[in-house]
């Protein structure tokens, strides 16, 4: 049997990992930046610690903020204490002594340290720009006025919104507890997530004093974006655009257009989506960095061709090669290329885009292409050639979700015995990925096939109630809570529109919501009954819907942290505009559950 290999963090070590995952620092230059080199030899002299390699130790732990004495080239008792208080943090042997071991950690911390300051100055750097060109639009000049955040009211009590919930009461009560939050960051967190309800429910005043609140300058920009996007998402053109309008950063404003356009032809509203790509395409061609021009034109085309604008889709493609070939460095040729072969696949030039594919060398960056280029084939009705690129996919956890699709594409044709073994297939690959969560989402998607596939299902498919029993069992090897207990309800939902007996979907929702109640945090409990009500309401299934909608008030009136509470109310309130307006068509991510 192999070894699990060993992946405890040594408290440096940690606290990099942390900030790697927070700003989204590419792995490969993170572990650059901490690789443990061979231990060092450390000079002696006749067999004791040279005065140089006491120095070093002394102005390492002097950078760290350890030792405060004199860096002399002595051993002393403050340096011993020091070192002990290393030794003590970062999880090592408590001995006081310098050693080749210690040395090395050392060095090590020293590197993160200095990684962290970097990032810090990045931070603060940002920060500055973004306040500067808030302060230099009129429009949104007074959102980085400052002052003290107010307090929240003491004296509220939210049990009538709880009791008779409104879209305003809830947003209401989400804005005074966000207002408690005491983190700086996590109350501007909560106040993005309110703003984006607020938006979307037209209350557009009310979002702006909400991004007052905002204190952050990156996220004020996030926020004006998000602003724009709730407005298209509502059928709002005008004030979509609008809204990205006074965004001062040029970038931002182009990846509002993006999000804006992007939003407007899911939910079908082509003419709009097709004038916003176009401008979303005119201003990309003038942004400074090449690769930002290249992201944004290959979005561009895609919603260009989903429009129906096959030329306009031709000419951000054209401009996307020519940036990649002409205007950017070796080093981000590839990212660039991976980029146009994925646009290429979605606006289904399948040939062209694996011929894009041969100048991406990187694994992962090929998997994605091949994704997309399986889907092209998909819809194009070439299930043998979707087939073969899945199977090109190394990864099982990536070639697993691809494996679905074609089968569930197989089902929607007749041909049951060919789904039934591109299934069989996908199972077995879903079992040898490794990574918990990734195992669970791949069988969670396997579940919703199987589910699909029952719904299509005729004579020659077998059982009805049989193949609906097999994707409830299957999601019992879902390990992740939040993950089996969406997938349950939503068989529960193809169980009922497939007029399955009413004790096989109340099974599937007695699994659910046993599955709800193992998930340990509150707001992703409101999470997911939030995103079932949603599914529910855009079904027509009224009463399912409401019901969800109370196990998520019921969840949020059991919060007791301000921020928790905060986030939740705002999701239940974006979950009832969905029960009173449902749309056809979920944001991107919108039906995961929440990650806390």
């Amino acid at each position: 049997m192999a070894t699990k290999p060993d992946i405890r963090l040594d408290g440096a070590a940690a606290l990099l990992a942390a900030v790697v995952l927070l700003m989204g620092i590419p792995w490969s230059a993170a572990l650059a930046a901490r690789e443990a080199p061979d231990l060092p030899s450390i000079d002696r002299e006749d067999g004791v610690l040279s005065p140089k390699t006491v120095r070093e130790v002394q102005s390492a732990l002097v950078t760290l903020g350890l030792y405060s004495g004199n860096i002399d080239g002595r051993v002393s008792g403050n340096l011993t204490a020091a070192i002990r208080l290393y030794q003590q943090q970062a999880g090592l042997k408590i001995d006081g002594r310098i050693s080749e071991h210690l040395v090395a950690h050392l060095e090590r911390a020293l590197r993160v340290s200095h990684l962290l300051r970097e990032l810090d100055s990045s931070r603060r750097q940002s920060q500055d720009a973004a306040r500067q060109a808030l302060a230099g639009h009129p429009a949104t000049r007074d959102l980085v006025t400052g002052g003290q955040p107010e307090p929240a009211d003491p004296t509220r009590d939210p049990t009538p919104c709880f009791d008779n919930p409104t879209v305003r009461c809830l947003l209401a009560e989400a804005f005074e507890s966000a207002k408690a939050v005491a983190k700086r960051d996590l109350r501007d967190w909560a106040f993005g997530e309110i703003l984006a309800a607020q938006a979307r429910a037209g209350l557009s005043a009310q979002a702006m004093e909400t991004t007052r609140r905002i204190q952050d300058p990156r996220l004020i920009m996030v926020a004006l974006r998000d602003i724009a996007t709730a407005q298209a998402r509502a059928g709002r053109e005008n004030e979509a655009l609008a809204a990205a309008e006074v965004i001062p950063d040029s970038r931002t404003q182009v990846e509002a257009l993006a999000m804006i356009a992007e939003t407007q032809a899911r939910h079908g509203h082509t003419q709009a989506a097709q004038d916003t790509a176009h401008l979303l395409f005119s201003m990309a061609r003038h942004l400074q960095i090449p690769a930002d021009q290249v992201a944004f034109a290959t979005k561009a085309a895609i919603t260009l061709h989903r429009t129906g604008d096959e030329k306009g889709a031709d000419a951000a493609l054209r401009l996307a090669r020519i940036t990649a070939d002409e205007k950017i460095g070796e080093r981000g040729k590839e990212a660039a290329w991976r980029q146009i072969a994925g646009a290429l696949a979605d606006v289904d030039q399948l040939d062209a885009a694996l011929d894009a594919a041969e100048r991406v060398a990187q694994r992962s960056d090929r998997a994605a292409v091949l994704i997309a280029a399986a889907q092209s084939a998909i819809r194009a009705g070439q299930s043998g050639r979707a087939l073969e690129l899945a199977r090109g996919i190394d990864a099982e956890r990536y070639r697993v979700l691809v494996l679905a699709e074609i089968a569930a594409a197989k089902a929607r044709t007749g041909d049951w015995a060919a789904a039934n073994a591109i299934m069989e297939e996908a199972f077995t690959d879903a079992e040898a990925i490794t990574l918990p969560f990734a195992r669970s989402y791949a069988i969670s998607r396997l579940v919703l096939a199987l589910s699909q596939m029952a719904g299509l299902m005729g004579p020659e498919g077998g059982s009805l109630a049989d193949r609906f029993v097999r994707a409830r069992d299957a999601a019992d090897g879902v390990n992740d809570p939040r993950l089996r207990a969406q997938v349950l309800f939503e068989l529960a939902a193809q169980q009922r529109r497939s007029r399955q007996p009413a004790d096989a979907v109340r099974t599937s929702v007695e699994r659910a919501l046993a599955s709800v109640d193992q998930i340990p945090s509150a707001v992703s409990r409101v999470w997911v009954h939030g995103n079932v009500a949603t599914l529910h309401a855009r079904s027509g299934a009224e009463t399912e819907a409401w019901a969800a909608f109370d196990r998520g008030i019921a969840e949020v009136r059991k919060i007791e942290n301000s921020w928790s509470r905060a986030r939740a109310l705002a999701k239940m309130a974006q979950t009832l505009i969905d029960l009173v307006a449902p749309t056809t068509a979920p944001a991107e991510g919108e039906l995961t559950p929440e990650q806390p």
